[in-house]
């Protein structure tokens, strides 16, 4: 099966404040209870079906039109919609030419639209992608919503804020009868906006690469059918590569229980054999 995407465009304004980084996480149940106060990783998502923008919508060298985009990832198609425009951007500010460094235009022989932000980006002559991490954004104070065609179990990404230095960001995830599963807030400090090191030229680059990451955790059944997801930036927020551990992907052991956006551990694999 393959994934579908609906998109349209927008363009992008950027500042930037440096500012020492902290991070600190929030999980409540349906009912507003806090559930956790502990913070999720991507490796605690156990996925087989990862989506990289750059292959879901090709170079970033347009804003994407309307779809439907697929990938050729198995699993559950994917739209992803917001009241505001949507945008491919790579996460670098220069490219190496072969023997110097540039401008990713002249790299890519495009027009590339760029984001100078905390995500990976590249840092010698050598690194790959050469043009950093495939981001897709959204413009303005809109949230995004990316909806399963089929109930998952658990999904998530690295996340920034478009121009604050600080920032938080809320992720919602609803059911197939849109009741609310859960509320994941994070709360970061010098982790958005703009990483400052991508500007330096001696020797090389250097990538910020600590975007939060933030994501909800289902229990032992997919019952994850949408996410919301927004920060206070009204300029906007990008995405890193979408985890997504569908139904194909419930390893042996299963989770015992992990609710909401990964946060609450409260079960441990076990492996069962199976006779």
């Amino acid at each position: 099966m393959k994934r579908t995407f609906v998109l349209s465009t927008f363009v992008i304004a950027l500042t930037m404040a440096a500012q020492a980084t902290s991070l600190s996480c929030s999980l409540e149940g349906p009912n507003d209870t806090v559930v956790s106060t502990a913070c999720v990783t991507q490796n605690q998502i156990f996925t087989n079906d990862p989506v990289n923008w750059l292959t879901a919508f090709g170079p970033a060298d347009q804003n994407p039109s309307s779809g439907p985009w697929t990938t050729s990832n198995d699993g559950v198609n994917i739209t992803l919609s917001s009241v505001g425009l949507l945008q491919r951007a790579q996460n670098t500010v220069f490219a190496w030419d072969g023997s110097e460094w540039t401008l990713p235009d002249f790299v890519a022989n495009d027009n590339v639209n760029t984001f100078e932000g905390h995500f990976g980006a590249p840092s010698s002559p050598t690194s790959t992608p050469a043009l950093g991490d495939a981001l897709v954004g959204v413009v303005g104070p809109s949230s995004l919503t990316i909806n399963f065609s089929a109930p998952v179990l658990s999904a998530g990404f690295d996340i920034s804020s478009k121009t604050l230095a600080n920032f938080t960001a809320t992720l919602q995830a609803f059911d197939s009868n849109n009741n609310l599963l859960g509320t994941y807030t994070i709360v970061a400090n010098g982790l958005g906006g703009l990483c400052a090191g991508l500007g330096n030229l001696t020797p090389n680059p250097t990538p910020c690469n600590n975007a939060p990451f933030i994501g909800f955790l289902g229990q032992n059944a997919a019952q994850i059918s949408s996410l919301v997801v927004s920060t206070n930036d009204t300029n906007g927020l990008f995405l890193d590569s979408l985890y997504v551990q569908d139904s194909q992907a419930v390893p042996e052991p299963s989770v015992i229980f992990l609710m909401g956006s990964g946060l609450c551990v409260i079960g441990l694999f076990r492996r069962r054999n199976i006779q």
